[in-house]
């Protein structure tokens, strides 16, 4: 007799989120916190993004909670659809549906001490063990102090680097796939001095969503959002100017300050190995 039982389904996903499919429960791991969530509260489950790599689980509810996973497997992700889709409730299209949002919980998770700690701290040996023997070899006062100084540049142009990446990719990928929707105001308030504006809006999956930021202050306002990753959005369409700030961080401020930096690190080796 062939048994037609499996194991339990994993995807990963990035930034160490995870889920899994355990006795008609799906387990989400992410932003350090275990959400148990039980099929009954579950409407559906969407594939879709690019190659169809991106897995979004949706709340039942008048207001749908959606949970969304981005994988490199496409054929993983859709054996999990499939998974999840058998193990879903018989529904008539009119019966009444639970609120999703209320049959999950939480819980926090503990994780051991990431290896990217151990990282800094031998890049910080290492650091100290250069400069020790730039002393005692007396390599002289500008090898030195360059190599002393070479982290705050190298630091500081980096997060320009970064900071400009993220800025200019996000005003891309809404320029080149985004879906812009009319959103609702719900509220404003202030934080740290700027006015912040809440908008509701619903998605093209008719999943409800809602955006913060402290562009807008309309009544109504068109939501600009990308449908691979509802997470990234933006008030109105135009995205020419965040393009040419985050093109400006990283080729006028960032990059300029992390060579400058690297620079001082070559000067230092060379002047430890000559």
């Amino acid at each position: 007799m062939t048994s037609t039982e499996t194991s339990s389904l994993v995807l990963h996903g990035r930034r160490r989120v995870s889920i899994r499919l355990r006795d008609g429960v799906v387990l989400l791991e992410a932003d350090g916190v275990r959400r148990r969530i039980p099929v009954a509260a579950i409407e559906r489950v969407d594939v879709h993004g690019p190659k169809g790599r991106r897995l979004t689980v949706v709340l039942t509810g008048d207001e749908p909670v959606a949970y969304l996973l981005r994988c490199r497997s496409a054929p993983a992700v859709q054996e999990f659809a499939h998974a999840v889709r058998r193990a879903l409730p018989v529904r008539d299209a009119d019966e009444p549906r639970p609120d999703g949002a209320g049959l999950v919980t939480e819980e926090p998770l503990e994780r051991a001490a990431p290896k990217v700690r151990l990282l800094w701290w031998g890049l910080g040996g290492g650091y100290v063990l250069v400069l020790v023997l730039l002393m005692l070899k007396g390599a002289g006062v500008v090898p030195g102090v360059l190599w002393a100084v070479a982290p705050g540049p190298i630091a500081a142009g980096g997060l320009g680097v970064y900071a400009g990446w993220q800025v200019f990719r996000e005003a891309w990928v809404l320029r080149i796939r985004g879906i812009t929707v009319e959103g609702q105001l719900q509220r404003s308030h202030w934080y740290n001095g700027v006015e912040q504006y809440t908008y509701a809006y619903v998605d093209s999956q008719g999943v409800r969503r809602k955006r913060t930021g402290s562009d807008g202050g309309a009544e109504r306002a068109e939501i600009t959002y990308d449908p691979a990753d509802p997470e990234t959005t933006k008030a109105g369409r135009r995205t020419t100017g965040q393009l040419v700030f985050g093109a400006v961080l990283i080729l006028l401020l960032g990059s300029p300050v992390l060579l400058a930096g690297v620079a001082f690190v070559v000067v230092g080796v060379v002047a430890l190995v000559i």
